[in-house]
């Protein structure tokens, strides 16, 4: 019979996450498809030195578990309809598997979407099996589809220390990753119409944008100007989440020109571009 020596299981115990995932490495997939392929990759990964998402366990000695899962993008973080995949360790959805040497990487991680009708089914089962990270409870199955972003997702790193053998019975605070969109729903930006081509150099033009689908909490509408190959002027329009219709349309009123004075019309740039790195 296998024995197990040491169960450091003291209080100053944690995990990190050490090599987050990459941003949209990855699309995620439906059932229909087959067979998964394309693992999550790091935000660190090249071709040359491939990385993936990492979790190392400080000042305990001895074998750990943890249990991944998908959660919502924004807080409080909800269990998300989408299922992890993997050759190994993934069932119904979870990935569970055990370590022991203080590193766990994630090298056979895949994604696989939801449809909307699957979406309350799917969150049931998550139920059954009690993944809820941060009790945040099932309420929102009937009106997931409503309110969950089904384009992208969180990884959540739920640690268990094993206190006897076999007995992974000591729960660390979950960890959360950063977001993860699904890479067919980051495509390159662009605009395909403007309901207007000029504005007031006060601002405040109400102007519609068509567009190639976007991330509502991820975008903005540069305006600038450009004299003798220099930046001359720079500014962004106003809009909220709420103003973009099914991420391919924008409501947005346009911003206020530097010069007030001017009396022809100013040729100036625009552009979408996402805020984060």
């Amino acid at each position: 019979m296998q024995t197990h020596e040491h169960f450091n299981t003291t209080n100053t115990a944690f995990a990190r996450i050490t090599e987050q995932p990459a941003k949209c490495g990855v699309r995620f997939r439906y059932e229909c498809e087959g067979r998964i392929s394309g693992a999550i990759p790091g935000q660190s990964s090249t071709t040359v030195r491939p990385t993936f998402p990492t979790i190392q366990l400080f000042n305990h000695s001895g074998r750990a578990k943890v249990v991944v899962s998908c959660v919502t993008k924004n807080h409080p973080f909800r269990a998300h309809p989408h299922n992890l995949v993997g050759k190994k360790s993934c069932k119904d959805g979870v990935c569970s598997l055990v370590f022991a040497d203080g590193v766990c990487v994630f090298n056979n991680l895949g994604i696989l979407c939801a449809k909307r009708k699957d979406i309350r089914e799917r969150l049931r089962v998550r139920e059954a099996l009690r993944v809820d990270p941060f009790r945040t409870g099932f309420g929102h199955k009937s009106q997931a589809f409503k309110i969950i972003d089904l384009a992208v997702i969180r990884l959540c790193f739920q640690v268990y220390l094993e206190s006897a053998p076999d007995v992974f019975d000591v729960a660390l605070e979950p960890l959360v990753s950063e977001p993860i969109f699904d890479k067919k729903a980051m495509s390159e930006l662009a605009i395909a119409k403007l309901s207007h081509y000029s504005a007031p150099v006060g601002g405040g033009q109400d102007i519609v944008l068509l567009c190639d689908r976007v991330v509502k909490d991820d975008i903005r509408i540069r305006f600038w100007e450009e004299r003798d190959d220099c930046l001359y002027w720079e500014a962004f329009a106003d809009f909220k989440a709420s103003d973009i219709h099914k991420h391919f349309a924008i409501s947005f009123r346009s911003p206020k020109y530097c010069d007030l004075s001017v009396q022809n019309a100013i040729p100036v740039n625009v552009e979408l571009v996402r805020p984060s790195p």
